[in-house]
């Protein structure tokens, strides 16, 4: 009995397509999406837009004021939003997010229309805030009506004031 060797030297190895393209779309996410703050129009460090699962993350401390008001537009009547007795405590960041802020705001225009029965409120929030213990300063602008404001992460938003 005679020993043959078996050699595969010269031919490719070949692998299912399905996984090849699996791992160039999961590289190119992994590399894409930390980049992603590259399309915010606003200041990151302002707004946190695009901080999470980037690269960016930077350690910084925010204090805030937050005071937000509802106006019946039929009685001009304005009632005081307490934030905390509606959110919890990892909720209350949405002070200094503006899209966390936006979708509080739909949903006190939502509250306010079926227990209060007013229509179409204005709703404003006076938020101040202060980065790393600079002076407070407003974040959203204090007289705008953010119940009719829309929001998108890569428009010039112009409730949003700048830092």
């Amino acid at each position: 009995m005679t020993k043959r060797n078996v050699s595969n030297q010269g031919t490719p190895i070949k692998g299912s397509p399905w996984i090849l393209g699996f791992v160039i779309i999961y590289t190119s996410l992994q590399i894409l999406i930390p980049l992603r703050h590259l399309l915010y129009k606003r200041d990151l460090q302002w707004t946190h837009e695009g901080s999470n699962f980037s690269w960016r993350m930077m350690a910084d401390h925010h204090e805030t004021n937050v005071s937000i008001t509802i106006e019946d537009p039929r009685t001009k009547g304005v009632y005081t939003v307490d934030p905390q007795k509606l959110l919890n405590d990892k909720q209350l960041m949405m002070a200094t997010h503006p899209y966390m802020l936006f979708q509080y705001v739909q949903f006190l225009k939502q509250l306010t229309s079926k227990h209060m029965d007013i229509k179409n409120p204005i709703i404003r929030a006076d938020i101040e805030v202060s980065v790393n213990g600079k002076p407070f300063q407003h974040m959203f602008d204090p007289t705008c009506n953010l119940s009719e404001v829309s929001y998108s992460p890569f428009k010039d938003l112009r409730w949003v004031l700048p830092y």
